[in-house]
């Protein structure tokens, strides 16, 4: 029966349509991820423009990275998952093995943004570049505020400590 309504079909379209249909339902698939994908590689990388150019002796408020709302902010280091992700494939958000390589030596550090109970923003940071010290507990965008100082544990790397603990 299928066999009998595609010998019916012209062939020409057939070779224009599908290609078509297949692009259309991957850009669907992976749009969402893309831009979440790249959008985490963007905010690393704006985050440690910002933090080059800030003074090594000021301030840093994490409200100053963000473009988007959060009324909570979890830092996890020393991130160690359940279960490899593959959320970010053809090296989107990090090369080949770098994720895994930051995992197993304890250099993932995970920020998790909430507003109003709902994670609104998840960003993973290399901790060799951007060490948080003191930020244990859930802050407030007024409670995120750090001094910056030299990572000494990692050259070329940022240390932010928090000021106020909540």
């Amino acid at each position: 029966m299928i066999k009998n309504a595609l010998s019916v079909m012209p062939t020409r379209q057939i070779v224009y349509i599908v290609p078509i249909i297949v692009i259309l339902v991957m850009s669907f698939y992976y749009g969402d991820m893309y831009a979440k994908c790249a959008g985490n590689k963007q905010f690393r990388a704006s985050l440690n423009e910002l933090l080059a150019v800030t003074s090594a002796s000021g301030q840093f408020r994490l409200t100053d990275a963000t473009d988007f709302g959060w009324d909570r902010v979890r830092v996890v280091t020393d991130f160690k998952p359940e279960a490899s992700a593959s959320e970010c494939p053809f090296n989107w958000n990090w090369t080949r093995g770098e994720r895994d390589s930051l995992i197993s030596s304890g250099l993932l550090t995970v920020l998790i943004f909430v507003r109003r109970g709902a994670i609104v923003n998840y960003v993973e940071l290399r901790h060799d570049e951007v060490a948080f010290y003191g930020a244990d507990a859930s802050l407030s965008p007024q409670a995120a505020v750090f001094s910056i100082g030299a990572n000494h544990d990692h050259s070329g790397g940022v240390r932010l400590t928090l000021n106020n603990p909540e």
